[in-house]
């Protein structure tokens, strides 16, 4: 475990601007009602529900900073009440993101003992567990019928067993190992290809014959998910049969689908059965290596295997070195997205999903399990690069993230906004690990 104490004097000043940003962000979110309307007048349609941008990612930044200043508390439980009113009329969904898992995820967060919010952890556990089960249920009655390949939402960390495995791995043992038996099933080879191998059309995910369709490689919709989650089970003692296999069998696939360029190892966004990505994508969290490797990582941890966990260190530290090389650089040199075409502004949001606050929390996580200093030792340029993008006329104190394919991210939440990148921040401010374990819901811990 790396800390920066060596460099505490000169660490201070940074870690007191970086707790100064996430208190401004958390003051300007702490009114529903003015957030919605901030959202409402940037265009933007604002939806209570669900964790990437409603009510419970918001309660998540509370919830942590409460564990610091009892004072927040007060302010998480009115996001919770909002999460909870709008949850009753919401779909339940099918993952760790939809409305009912993430109330879930979060209450057990939020509460400042056993007795807090009982009776709903109670009926939301019982509740996210039969998704899980059904969930489950169906993907082992596929791999025994032979009735074709996998999707993404069915296993994924978004919309599938990943996520809900997250969710149920705080304290529901039988849920969380009816989803491992179902992981542990689906890392098997089906038809001469990966078990997670999804007859799906890599950009839009439209349904296609088998040859044309991919293996993900992200940890937000691909193999890393699981292997993170097996990983995280493994080490808290929650195993299965077969479940150790399992996590060799993802590891070492990751491994076989590795490239390398002059800054070192990197993986591509997705592996088809035709030439695809021919250059290192941005190194973010959804689709990046900083993802793969800490899913990596946390195999080596699991069943000890040191070149593992040299080999994504390794992978972090390259993707830093691009980093490095392009910031500043919005054209006409950037990122290559997902599919490999070019994306001449890399990492421009704060936000977890895609954006720096993903990068920093990957990196700080990486840090604390790693014996090489060198990650922890550019925590410090990540944060400050964070830091430049937070703006006292911003609604919520980040600059909003850029339009991207026409598309406008949400600006406030956890996922992509202004709460997601403060979590991130906090934890370099304080240097300890989430109290909450709130990045479990990006499968980091």
């Amino acid at each position: 475990m790396i800390h920066l104490s060596d460099h505490a004097d000169t660490l201070t000043p940074l870690r007191e601007r970086a707790a100064a940003a996430v208190a401004a962000t958390a003051e300007r979110l702490a009114d529903p009602e003015r957030v919605a309307a901030a959202l409402s007048a940037s265009g933007r349609p604002w939806d209570p529900n669900g964790l990437a941008g409603g009510a419970p990612g918001i309660a998540l930044l509370y919830a942590e900073l409460a564990r610091y200043d009892d004072a927040f508390r007060a302010t998480a439980h009115n996001w919770l009440s909002l999460a909870s009113r709008s949850a009753h009329t919401a779909a339940p969904g099918t993952g760790l993101y939809d409305a009912v898992p993430a109330l879930r995820f979060v209450l057990p967060r939020a509460a400042a003992g056993p007795q807090d919010y009982r009776s709903a952890r109670t009926h939301l556990n019982g509740e996210t567990a039969v998704l899980a089960e059904r969930l489950a249920r169906r993907e082992r009655q596929r791999i025994a019928d032979g009735a074709g390949h996998t999707t993404l939402e069915s296993y994924d960390l978004i919309s599938g067993l990943a996520g809900l495995g997250a969710a149920l791995l705080d304290d529901d043992r039988p849920g969380t190992e009816e989803v491992l038996r179902a992981l542990v099933q689906l890392s098997e080879p089906l038809a001469g290809l990966p078990g997670w191998w999804v007859a799906q059309d890599v950009r839009s995910y439209a349904t296609v014959a088998p040859k044309l369709g991919h293996a993900n490689l992200g940890l937000a919709h691909g193999a890393p998910g699981p292997l993170a989650l097996l990983a995280l089970a493994w080490r808290q003692g929650v195993r299965v049969p077969g479940q150790a296999d399992a996590i060799a069998r993802l590891a070492e696939w990751q491994l076989g689908r590795l490239r390398t360029d002059a800054a070192g190892p990197w993986w591509p966004a997705s592996v088809e059965l035709t030439p695809g990505q021919e250059a290192p994508g941005r190194p973010s969290w959804c689709y990046g290596s900083p993802g793969v490797a800490r899913s990596l990582q946390l195999a080596g941890l699991a069943l000890d295997v040191p070149d593992w966990r040299r080999t994504a260190e390794q992978a972090l530290l390259a993707a830093l070195a691009r980093t490095s090389e392009h910031v500043g650089r919005m054209d006409p040199a950037g990122w290559p997205d997902a599919d490999g075409r070019t994306d001449h502004h890399g990492l421009t949001d704060a936000g977890l999903c895609h954006g720096w606050g993903g990068l920093l929390q990957c990196a700080w996580r990486i840090a604390q399990d790693s014996s090489d200093s060198r990650v922890a030792r550019r925590l410090p340029a990540l944060a400050e690069r964070m830091l430049q993008l937070t703006d006292p006329k911003a609604p919520f104190s980040f600059v909003p993230p850029r339009i991207r394919n026409g598309w406008t991210d949400d600006a406030a939440g956890f996922l992509t906004g202004a709460a997601g990148a403060a979590l991130a921040l906090h934890t370099f401010a304080v240097d300890r690990a989430p109290a909450t374990v709130w990045d479990r819901a990006l499968l980091l811990a």
